[in-house]
């Protein structure tokens, strides 16, 4: 019996290193608005840069929940696994192939919607979309969010 278990977590251990393997060096494309770029495996890590959707970037490095990228001109930095895809990503719009999509066209799409669905959806259900639309505009920089979790001794990641 302990046989069966010893080979069962060779194999395991054997498929995990074999998929951080496959995934690094492969072309990955990025999935959400726009991601800092972090220096470490960390949400709370500081910034080596940015990227945006439908950007390619390579993997070099990948783990359960983080891939470490390179990004053009040789910085490298980390990216959570969730603002990845494997899948090339090309916008159509209006029959023209375009890179990436703006803001507001990744905010209608997050709530399933385009914006002739969302003035049906409004004019149909008597409803407003402008207050969720207002609150999509807030934001805080990632220095005072940070400065946030320290100042309430949050720790988050293991990082102080």
């Amino acid at each position: 019996m302990t046989k069966v278990i010893k080979h069962s977590l060779i194999m395991v251990f054997f498929a995990l290193i074999c998929a951080q393997v496959y995934a690094a060096g492969k072309k990955q494309y990025v999935s959400v608005a726009s991601v800092d770029v972090k220096a470490k495996a960390s949400q709370f890590s500081s910034s080596v840069g940015t990227v945006k959707y439908a950007d390619e970037v390579i993997v070099i490095q990948a783990d359960k929940s983080w891939s470490k990228i390179e990004l053009p001109g040789g910085k490298s930095g980390w990216l959570p696994n969730s603002s990845l895809s494997a899948k090339k990503i090309v916008v159509k719009l209006d029959g023209k192939k375009k890179s990436s999509a703006t803001a507001s066209e990744l905010a209608l799409a997050g709530k399933g919607f385009d914006s002739n669905f969302e003035n049906t959806f409004e004019k149909t259900n008597d409803v407003s979309f402008a207050p969720v639309d207002k609150i999509e505009t807030f934001s805080t920089s990632e220095k005072d969010a940070v400065d946030f979790l320290k100042e309430g001794q949050l720790f988050v990641g293991g990082e102080e």
